[in-house]
């Protein structure tokens, strides 16, 4: 940790940003139709919530979490009206945020007023011109100047309409030039250049003060506007510059630089209260920085288990310092996960908790580091689990649309209630059969977990006999089950959002699926005090002898080191599935690639195979197995004029993929790289675009079985099952130590001030309870030593890339009033 960073370190360093989005509720819309919500980067959209039905204050509570593929100068909410009648939505309004002011919002739940949106306002991209001036003599003998105005090229422009055809304008003096169209592109090189005459000036002396020039550039603005080409009439516009020359340096003759696109100048927002949205934003952007800086940070965290008492440990104390415990159990959890150590990690911090419970009944039920540890690891671990049990419940609630309502102030006119309630009764008994069933397929990670938290419980609490039981059931069915069912799409269970008829069936189900988790123990039952008494008949139902014998069992099971189960590694797991559009394969009689060349599939990737077929019902058209899978990579856009592709390279061709958005795309290409990158017959080089018009488009070889012209992406040693990057999450702990950096020095001057005074009462409150100053401090020393040290690495590297980093350049385009600022 000794060496500095050097210029050579910089490219090394890998800027990562994530964004975890809760749409909550919007209210005092203008109309009171079916209502969603879109979120987007710039104009992409790249989530969408359910529809609420004929509502002005449509309630989401939806949440997405994605990692930013791509750089973004906006992001975006978009309210929009389902219109039965048209294939697309009409817009209420949105709420646009720009991506340097996201740090004012993080972790906060905030009401935005919505903006109307029009042509005008949705302007996004950059254009990169050059100005220079140079002086001739006229035929007078008089000096002329000649302003001349290269567009060079735009990019990231706006799609109208499905499609972007673009072109520039050049306006000086009230006199316009334009460039020729570029089709099918947002961006687009232009490369023209247009002249303008400046007056003359009328004698040399004029010239030396330089009065002629000076004048005009306070006089006139130069505008580059850009344009989307019309079929018919003039084009649609996209966005504009306008330079004051007087404010650009043009001392060397010529001016060269980014410019982020602006609206219209006389572009006027609305002043209309469209209403307004509640949003909860958490962005985070991580500045990784080469391995080899984190090693040590890795050792402290790693030797928490063994650090007695756990209170002293870098875990537990970290879990002390923040506030909201996911923040800090998520990166824990999947640094330790990738290092094959959560097990004794969890031990640890359960029977730490569990010596602090007084009560068996609150147990592990609070919002502590090592709840949120083990809600982490369950989600981590046992997602294929979670598929493999709750998929058939799911697939008939979402498919067959039965009426469950029971509440009788919630009926729908025709609705019957005994209907309803055995409807209810037929879809909570299959979740709980499925459930009980399952026990065997436990991941066995998951066993000795579980096994660690009733191990935990029994040992504090010797003298009851359910608690062995109700320990596990809380995280098994209140954090586990119940909620998978009741959100699916945020388990990766189901791609599409349920109606609200759907919904509240799901809602239903899960309460009830929580309500048998709550009691193993019958004779308890004549104390409960139902909340809700129209759910009486449901739960009169389904709490009985039998069912809390088989919970018991359930429980007991997944609960056990004897169960020595192993799922069998060649089980299939289903690990990513969603419909995309792929391009005919071994199609050679066709020429062109039309629309028809692509086709909607529903696609299926397990750790066995890739498949494809016509609808997820239906069989699969194609099957390629894992082993044949050589490389996966993205496709340039210019093979098809398609964005979002991403080929499968396999050994006698290569299958196109198109995904739906930028972050889809991403996770496809991170799981399909994972599951092919220990392929030992994997390539080494591929090609980057299509065999088309008998060559490649890359490299111009003719032959379609030319070698690769590009090395394949390396990539990062990422864990086989999950996409998990152990240097990103160190760094995310490193933030997160700074972010309470003042608490860990007040923490160690208590503990020494402890270790000397010992049994005098502290000076000052601390920050967490010190049972073991003596450890405490030396941890707390370790933390505070490694964690100044990465931040000094962190300060070097924004001074250099600052001191690199050219404002104006396409990584720091001109526009936005902090657009020079490090980012």
């Amino acid at each position: 940790m000794e060496e500095d960073l050097d210029e050579g370190d910089i490219s090394k360093v890998r800027i990562l940003e994530s964004l975890r989005i809760n749409i909550g509720e919007a209210k005092n819309l203008t109309s009171a139709k079916d209502c969603s919500c879109t979120v987007r980067l710039d104009q992409e959209e790249v989530y969408r919530t359910g529809v609420k039905e004929k509502t002005q204050c449509p309630f989401w509570a939806e949440e997405t979490t994605f990692d930013v593929p791509r750089e973004f100068r906006q992001l975006s909410f978009f309210i929009h009206e389902k219109d039965w009648m048209k294939r697309s939505d009409s817009v209420v309004g949105k709420v646009a945020l720009r991506r340097d002011d996201l740090h004012r919002y993080h972790g906060k739940d905030q009401w935005f007023p919505l903006q109307a949106v029009d042509t005008d306002s949705e302007v996004y991209g950059q254009v990169q011109v050059e100005v220079r001036t140079n002086e001739v003599l006229g035929g007078d003998g008089a000096s002329l100047n000649k302003l001349t105005v290269r567009v060079l090229e735009g990019n990231g422009l706006t799609i109208i309409h499905n499609q972007c055809d673009p072109y520039a304008t050049v306006t000086f003096r009230n006199e316009t030039k334009r460039t020729k169209v570029r089709r099918k592109t947002v961006d687009p090189r232009f490369d023209e250049s247009f002249q303008f005459e400046l007056p003359k000036t009328s004698s040399a002396a004029d010239t030396k003060t330089n009065y002629s020039f000076e004048d005009e550039a306070n006089k006139h603005d130069l505008k580059i506007a850009m344009w989307n080409s019309a079929s018919l009439g003039e084009g649609v516009f996209i966005g504009e510059v306008r330079l004051t020359l007087a404010a650009i340096n043009l001392s060397s003759g010529v001016h060269k630089a980014w410019y982020f696109l602006k609206p219209r100048e006389n572009s006027k927002q609305s002043r209309v209260e469209l209403g307004s949205l509640r949003v909860r934003i958490n962005y985070q952007q991580d500045h990784v920085l080469p391995s080899q800086y984190y090693g040590t940070l890795r050792d402290i965290l790693l030797r928490s288990p063994e650090i007695e008492p756990t209170s002293a440990s870098a875990v537990e104390i970290l879990g002390d310092l923040v506030k909201d415990k996911v923040d800090a159990a998520r990166p824990l959890m999947r640094l330790f996960y990738y290092h094959n150590a959560v097990v004794p990690l969890i031990k640890s911090l359960a029977h730490h908790e569990v010596s602090d419970t007084s009560d068996p009944n609150t147990i592990f039920r609070g919002n502590s580091l090592a709840s949120k540890c083990i809600d982490e690891f369950m989600r981590m671990e046992g997602l294929h689990y979670l598929y493999d049990t709750l998929r058939d419940l799911l697939e008939n609630i979402y498919d067959e649309r039965k009426p469950c309502e029971i509440d009788p102030s919630k009926l729908k006119d025709g609705d019957s209630l005994e209907t309803n309630l055995a409807n209810l009764r037929q879809y909570v008994e299959k979740a709980y059969q499925a459930i009980v069933d399952s026990a065997m397929g436990c991941p066995t990670a998951l066993c000795e977990c579980f096994y660690a938290i009733k191990e935990a419980a029994q040992k504090r609490f010797p003298e009851d006999p359910d608690v062995k039981y109700s320990a596990v059931s809380g995280f098994v069915f209140l954090r586990f089950f119940a909620p998978a069912i009741l959100s699916p799409t945020l388990f990766h269970l189901r791609t599409d959002n349920p109606d609200e008829q759907t919904s509240r069936t799901l809602k239903m189900v899960s309460k009830a699926i929580q309500t048998i988790g709550n009691h193993v123990n019958p004779d308890k039952l004549s104390n409960v005090n139902w909340k809700e008494e129209y759910m009486s008949p449901l739960y009169l139902h389904i709490l009985n002898e039998a069912h809390m014998d088989g919970i018991k069992k359930f429980l007991e099971v997944i609960s056990s080191t004897s169960q020595a189960q192993v799922k069998a590694i060649e089980a299939p797991i289903t690990l990513k599935e969603g419909v995309m559009i792929k391009r005919a394969q071994g199609r050679k009689k066709f020429l062109g690639f039309g629309l028809k060349n692509f086709k909607r599939r529903w696609f299926q990737l397990t750790n066995h195979e890739l498949t494809y077929s016509k609808t997820k019902e239906s069989k699969p058209l194609c099957v390629i197995s894992v082993n044949n899978i050589l490389a996966v990579e993205r496709l340039e856009e210019d093979s098809f004029q398609m964005q979002f592709m991403f080929q499968v390279v396999q050994p006698e061709r290569a299958l196109y993929i198109q995904a739906n958005n930028c972050v889809e795309e991403k996770e496809w290409l991170d799981i399909l790289f994972n599951i092919c990158k220990t392929n030992k017959n994997r390539l080494h080089y591929y090609h980057p675009a299509a065999f088309k018009n008998g060559h490649w488009i890359c490299c111009k070889a003719t032959a379609e079985t030319a070698q690769g012209c590009t090395q394949v992406t390396g990539g990062l040693p990422l864990s086989i099952c999950l996409d998990i990057d152990p240097d990103r999450e160190l760094e995310r702990i490193h933030c997160l130590f700074m972010a309470h950096l003042q608490k860990l020095h007040s923490l160690q001057d208590a503990c020494a001030t402890q270790a000397v005074y010992q049994g005098l009462p502290l000076p000052t409150q601390t920050p967490v309870s010190i049972e073991d100053p003596k450890t405490c401090f030396a941890t707390v020393s370790s933390m505070l030593s490694e964690i100044l040290a990465l931040e000094q690495k962190h300060n070097q590297f924004k001074k250099i890339r600052q001191r690199l980093t050219e404002y104006g350049s396409k990584q720091s385009p001109i526009g936005d009033h902090n657009c020079n600022s490090f980012h």
